[in-house]
């Protein structure tokens, strides 16, 4: 504060030390920080400091209403913080700090400039090195003529550290959309010093590029860096990029707008060499993230919208793709322009990292082609997580984002980071879906991609089986270490002791990849006098003795653990058939299936032959097991039954074991969470019912149909006949494409009468194929 008053012409005090000191009260308000931000005289009739404020979103209006309000009661120096200054004039200052002023002290940083409003005019005050060369840059540029198109104010230096700018605020309001008068004034601009360039002379990208391969700061965002390093490395040297005149910082809180015409101040970053199109995207980008808090996807959309008009025409010609070639461009040079500045920084604002994700999640646009949206999903993840509290659980040693793809990711941290990351994922620009499990211990994310993909990701917080805490979660956290991919994870010693605990409460064998846990070491929770337990009864009996399982605790963890219990059991599963003729692959496809339910969707799976089978077959009633083997290995249509009397009191048998059982696989394994996949189902009975050995009507098995719980998801796999005979020769060419058409027929007149039910026909010519069919029809319903 003192420099700032010392560079316009004061030296402020405390306490008087002179007779010539001016006592001077003065109100102001603080940063979040403790810091002043505005101050000004405390006789002031009017808010001044309003001049510095941003009056574009919801908050801000109310804000300014409230001040007006203060200010036309008179009560201002009631409601402001107070102090008073001894002001001593030096020789030279341009104002009177008795009169009408307003000062605002900038922005933290190596670019920090202080802004006084006085007399009709704004005031920029230099008070770093950088500052300095800005508001000279300022200078030069408004001394160098006039626009037709926008207003600019007037120049006029004061020092090497001051610069006095006219006042072009009056009568004009604040716009946060681009509208015409903007775009008039874009297209003045781009068409100032417009001229194409090849790359390699490109003068400013290829001293970015170079700056950008020296910055060295382990806050910045690890995996944005090489999503950067990427892109400097695809472009073309070749290539050609029109550039211009660009304002720099063309933001809402920079003009005002009045009778379709802009007035435009803030010109210390203009330049003639950025990229078509820069200011355009700064506008609605900056707008997006810093004052309507947007996700990138609803900026992009702005982007695409707000582009339009005979005015727009010159800047990306209506074409989508030029659009992206230049938003690429604003996209590497603003994001490695700010990544120098915040490098340099010892303390960062909150808006740097909301600035921070949302370029992160708009350079994966450009990313795509080498990395799919998993990967880039797991990478934004990690960068947010990288100046956190936080440690990885069983991850492993390589980059994020090579996790396999059937392996899920489990992040021990405090609840309220888990909340933002819950909301940076269901915002991101790759994830279409978002399904939530929230628990009072963790939450459970399952997160569908743009492409199809799935990660499951586990936020915790509380290290529990059921009601039992089994480690301190907070000091996990706290002896983390960081590998050399920058993931932290637990350390050795947690992670040993998480792996033997969590496979013991859960009755289960440890992994054969985790035995090198296995090895016995001393451990703090599980050393019970000088042996280690290894039994679920004697673990459970010494981690009962622990603090956060004992006394209130217990009842606490009891309380949540049912409440999870309760709310958990109405997660219920769903019922998955698979139809088709001998040799169309069923079983290898349902064997898949399976694992990708296990693997991906996280949820368990019982595999059922053709009924619920609570029912025996038939001949099992008269001769036991050895029939059940002998059916079991009976070629299909090898039957000889041709009654229909015997055929009709089979049917009914084997009906009432579909639908009785059907109640049963439902409280048995649906209702508790379980995917139920057949291996064939009740369609048989319609359109193949001598492979069951019956002679039966196609209208009578049909309305037998209409009584059952309709399976959630029902696939019928085809193929050619030839394929068929190459794998199985159990039905001859005829009797395959007959059924092949008839299930069809079958599956497309049931698909036409349900909603909610899906019936889809697959050709299952590649395995891959037809398992990404299966998955995405699953997630997507």
């Amino acid at each position: 504060m003192e420099n700032i008053f010392s560079k316009i012409g004061y030296t402020i005090s405390n306490q008087k030390n002179s007779e010539l000191d001016i006592v001077q009260d003065v109100l102001f308000i603080k940063n979040l920080n403790g810091t002043i931000r505005w101050i000004w005289n405390a006789n002031d009739r009017e808010p001044l400091f309003l001049k510095f404020y941003n009056i574009g979103g919801i908050r801000a209006k109310i804000f300014s209403l409230a001040v007006k309000v203060i200010f036309g009661l008179k009560v201002q120096k009631i409601v402001f913080n107070k102090m008073t200054y001894y002001f001593k004039k030096q020789e030279k200052t341009f104002f009177d700090c008795t009169d009408n002023w307003a000062l605002f002290t900038g922005t933290v940083g190596v670019n920090n400039k202080a802004i006084l409003y006085t007399d009709g005019s704004f005031f920029k005050i230099a008070t770093t090195d950088n500052a300095k060369r800005l508001i000279k840059s300022e200078h030069k540029i408004l001394s160098n003529g006039t626009f037709d198109f926008f207003q600019t104010p007037e120049s006029k230096q004061i020092s090497e550290d001051i610069i006095q700018l006219s006042d072009i605020t009056c009568g004009g309001i604040r716009t946060n959309k681009i509208g015409i008068a903007h775009l008039k004034a874009l297209t003045e601009m781009n068409f100032r010093g417009q001229h194409l360039i090849q790359i390699k002379d490109w003068e400013l990208f290829s001293d970015l590029k170079f700056d950008f391969f020296k910055i060295i700061d382990t806050r910045l965002p690890t995996n944005m860096m090489r999503k950067i390093g990427i892109l400097l490395n695809r472009v073309s040297e070749e290539d050609y990029i029109n550039v211009s005149l660009s304002h720099g910082d063309f933001t809402s809180w920079n003009m005002f707008e009045a009778e379709d015409k802009i007035s435009l101040y803030d010109w210390e970053l203009f330049a003639f060499d950025r990229s078509t199109g820069f200011d355009y995207f700064h506008f609605i980008i900056q707008q997006g993230i810093l004052v309507d808090k947007k996700s990138w996807k609803e900026i992009y959309v702005d982007i695409k919208e707000q582009c339009s008009g005979e005015s727009a025409n010159f800047l990306f010609n209506y074409d989508l793709e030029i659009l992206d070639k230049y938003l690429k461009f604003y996209l590497l040079i603003n994001c490695i322009n700010y990544l120098k500045t915040y490098a340099e920084q010892d303390k960062w604002h909150i808006q740097v990292h909301w600035l921070l994700q949302v370029w992160n999640d708009a350079l994966n646009s450009f990313v795509i082609k080498e990395k799919t949206a998993r990967e880039l999903v797991i990478m934004d993840v990690f960068d947010a997580l990288q100046n956190q509290e936080y440690a990885t659980i069983k991850f492993h040693n390589g980059y994020p984002e090579q996790l396999c793809v059937n392996s899920d990711i489990d992040i021990l941290l405090n609840k309220d980071l888990s909340e933002s990351i819950s909301k940076l994922v269901k915002n991101h620009s790759l994830v279409v879906k978002v399904s939530q499990n929230k628990k009072s211990f963790m939450n459970t994310l399952q997160l569908v991609m743009t492409d199809g993909s799935i990660l499951s990701i586990d936020l915790i917080w509380e290290l529990k089986r059921r009601n039992i805490v089994f480690m301190d979660a907070k000091k996990a956290i706290e002896n983390a270490y960081i590998n050399n991919f920058g993931v932290k994870s637990l350390c050795f010693k947690d992670t040993q002791t998480y792996i033997k605990a969590f496979y013991i409460l859960n009755n289960e064998v440890i992994p054969e990849k985790y035995k090198i846990y296995e090895e016995q070491k001393e451990n703090d929770f599980i050393q019970s006098q000088q042996d280690v337990c290894s039994s679920k009864k004697d673990l459970l009996k010494i981690l009962r003795k622990n603090k956060q399982n004992k006394g209130i605790y217990y009842f606490r963890n009891l309380f949540y653990y049912l409440y999870d219990s309760i709310f958990r059991s109405f997660s219920k599963g769903y019922v998955i058939t698979f139809s088709g003729v001998d040799g169309a692959g069923k079983s290898t496809i349902i064997e898949n299936v399976k694992n990708m339910i296990e693997k991906q969707l996280r949820k368990p799976v019982v595999v059922l032959r053709h009924r619920p089978s609570v029912l025996p077959i038939i001949s099992a009633l008269f001769r036991g097991k050895k029939a059940q083997e002998s059916f079991e290995n009976t070629l299909p249509h090898s039957g000889t039954n041709k009654s229909l009397v015997s055929s009709l009191i089979r049917f009914m048998y084997y009906y009432a074991d579909y639908f009785f059982g059907q109640f049963i696989i439902f409280i048995k394994y649906t209702i508790r969470g379980y995917v139920v996949i057949y291996d064939r189902y009740y369609f048989d009975f319609i359109e193949d019912s001598k492979r069951s050995n019956l002679v039966l009507s196609k209208k009578m098995a049909f309305l037998g149909y209409k009584l059952l719980l309709k399976p959630k998801f029902n696939f019928f796999l085809f193929a050619d006949s030839e394929i068929i005979l190459s794998r199985k020769k159990e039905l001859d060419e005829k009797v395959i494409n007959e059924l092949t058409t008839n299930y069809r027929i079958l599956f497309s007149k049931l698909d036409k009468t349900s909603n909610t039910t899906i019936y889809k026909t697959i050709e299952n010519k590649e395995i891959d194929q037809t398992l990404h069919i299966v998955l995405q029809t699953l997630i997507n319903r």
